[in-house]
């Protein structure tokens, strides 16, 4: 009941937002936005005078911090304001059309001159919200978030400290190649504070690219990741395979003639619901991602009966249960080798070798399943497992070291120094 009270009050606020945007109230619009500020109450502060970060909290981001401040006192309270109330008011100033991220460079003269009017606006709202609370900086996670990016130019008008947690980094050979040219073409040099990264070849494409130097990138691992780690030491439940849904569309741009994964996700798809037919003590979990899957799409209707979807919400909690984890060029792979827990890739139309170059691919051969039969046996095989904790093979350790940043829990110690320095 809470929750749904929360998504009427936030709407309504932000179509109060959309209203006062428009006729130039930056007063009446910081009343709204310090009414829809939350404190981030699961981290404790153990300081009389302690620093203040309002958050524009983002998937896996925002459990980054979590997991970072996990069980640990800390100088910081954290403030969260939902990133649509900035997309609302950025939608007040310039069209739709500049509303891409990583294309968030405007070169028309009109453009930019609307640009100055939604950072000052940005900044006399702020102004007024900061005399109630009082920030000391603000906190995104991502360089080229469209309605975020331009926010640097308001803390530094603030004199305050915007500090990018960078979130996305696992990229594939071709993106790594195409990247720096995009970011340098499309994009301004950083006025961010500081920035952290999860690895060393996010640092060098955002240097490489020139949009920020080296003094401003810290390396720290990826703090969710702790989480899985953990895991190592606890035994997951019998008989749970979580599903991974597979982001069919996700590389359609790098793809020739519009190719995508389509064809191996209902493929997956189906090899799965037969084996859940027949295996009606195994429990199936299909974890979705918001606005890619719905539990209304065809191909998850009619379900069967063992089997049930969950859309929304941190993926990498569910690693906790799950005897075997099915998953597809997505960073859960990497999380789901860090916890120890049995993975199956789904590989049946040789995707690993044919798109080599589009596919995050792991070092390990031996989670690549290539036919029904193959999938069958290996899940059969990992449910029947008796569980014990292995050592990271030579070749799983690169793997997590080039797409997480690290081969162990330290990551969210990493960012909880960074993040106390830099404030």
């Amino acid at each position: 009941m809470k929750k749904n009270l929360y998504k009427i009050f936030v709407y309504v606020s932000l179509a109060l937002i959309n209203l006062f945007a428009r006729v130039n109230s930056p007063k009446i619009c910081a009343f709204i936005i310090s009414l829809n500020i939350r404190k981030l109450k699961i981290i404790k502060s153990n300081s009389k005078n302690p620093k203040k970060i309002l958050v524009f909290p983002k998937s896996n981001g925002t459990e980054d911090i979590i997991e970072s401040f996990k069980n640990k006192k800390s100088n910081i309270i954290f403030f969260l304001l939902p990133r649509p109330f900035l997309q609302k008011i950025f939608l007040c100033f310039l069209n739709k059309s500049n509303c891409r991220d990583y294309f968030t460079k405007l070169t028309k003269l009109e453009d930019i001159e609307k640009k100055k009017s939604y950072i000052n606006f940005l900044t006399s709202t702020f102004g007024y919200v900061d005399s109630s609370i009082q920030f000391d900086g603000f906190i995104s996670f991502n360089l080229f978030y469209y309605a975020e990016k331009y926010f640097e130019e308001v803390c530094k008008n603030l004199d305050k400290k915007f500090i990018i947690l960078q979130k996305e980094s696992a990229f594939n050979r071709s993106e790594e190649k195409k990247v720096p040219i995009i970011y340098k073409k499309f994009n301004e040099k950083s006025l961010s504070h500081k920035i952290s990264v999860y690895t060393e070849s996010q640092k060098k494409i955002l240097i490489k690219s020139k949009i920020a130097n080296k003094n401003q990138i810290t390396v720290v691992g990826t703090p969710r990741s702790d989480y899985s780690f953990k895991l190592r030491n606890i035994a997951p439940k019998r008989n749970i395979i979580v599903f991974y849904l597979i982001e069919y569309n996700r590389s359609t741009a790098i793809f020739p003639e519009g190719k995508n994964w389509s064809k191996l996700y209902n493929q997956t798809l189906k090899y799965l619901f037969e084996f859940a037919k027949k295996n009606p003590d195994v429990q199936i979990i299909l974890k979705g991602k918001t606005g890619v899957h719905e539990k209304r799409q065809s191909n998850l209707n009619p379900l069967p009966s063992n089997c049930r979807f969950i859309d929304g919400g941190s993926g990498h909690i569910l690693l906790k249960i799950a005897s075997a984890v099915i998953a597809f060029n997505s960073t859960i792979v990497f999380e789901t080798i860090a916890s120890n827990r049995n993975l199956i890739i789904p590989n049946f139309n040789n995707e690993n070798k044919i798109y080599k170059n589009v596919l995050l691919n792991t070092e390990n051969k031996k989670y690549y399943v290539n036919s029904k039969i193959q999938f069958d046996t290996k899940i059969k095989y990992y449910l029947d497992l008796n569980y014990k904790n292995r050592k990271l093979s030579t070749s799983d350790k690169k793997t997590l070291k080039h797409f997480l940043g690290n081969t162990d829990a330290t990551a969210g110690e990493n960012m909880r120094k960074f993040l106390e320095k830099s404030i």
